[in-house]
């Protein structure tokens, strides 16, 4: 049986461009997932713009280089770190926001890194829908993301919508059925 981050690669490795993906796990395979993520945007063809609003950038940064995952051409932006220790690091690769509430300053930093390199194709990971709704009403989280995905859609990036089962709500379930072309289950009741 494979892993679970093995299995996201095989899930996500061929999506087309303009797609939305609403990858669900578990709470026990969430840094495996995040490993395949990053391992389908390695090789240098794509440019991963990972929104943190979960865990901290630096956090996740560390966990993929103990695991060794190359984090370095990831582009992050960080919507927790402030929020959760009034500080924030100093990175090449990181953008803060202030707080998950803040959701048009992360549609801004995500169309200004996406223009950064227009030529490479872009994926852009939402980490976790479940995270941003608990600080978003969920009318507010929904038209932001109808705004974010059709943005990216409209410039053929594959977007990747990451929520954990355990916390998901029927509002998240609704908004995710909206905006996504494909749900993906990994890690929840033996798949």
């Amino acid at each position: 049986m494979m892993d679970a981050g093995t299995r996201v690669v095989k899930e996500l490795n061929d999506v087309e461009p303009s797609t939305s993906t609403s990858l669900e796990i578990g709470t026990d395979i969430y840094f495996d997932a995040i490993k395949g993520i990053m391992n389908i945007a390695e090789g240098g063809d794509a440019q991963l713009i990972y929104i943190a609003s979960t865990v901290p950038a630096d956090a996740i940064v560390n966990a993929m280089d103990m695991i060794g995952v190359d984090a370095d051409d990831v582009m992050f932006i960080d919507c927790i770190s402030n929020m959760m220790t009034g500080q924030q690091g100093k990175s090449d690769n990181i953008v803060f926001i202030e707080s998950p509430t803040m959701l048009e300053n992360i549609m801004l930093k995500v169309e200004f890194l996406r223009r950064k390199t227009p030529s490479r194709r872009t994926i852009v990971v939402v980490d976790s829908i479940n995270t941003l709704h608990i600080h978003n009403d969920w009318k507010i989280m929904g038209e932001f993301l109808h705004i974010l995905v059709n943005n990216l859609r409209s410039r053929g990036a594959i977007i990747i919508i990451l929520s954990i089962k355990e916390q998901q709500t029927p509002e998240v379930s609704t908004l995710l059925s909206l905006v996504s072309d494909r749900l993906v289950k990994i890690g929840i009741g033996g798949e």
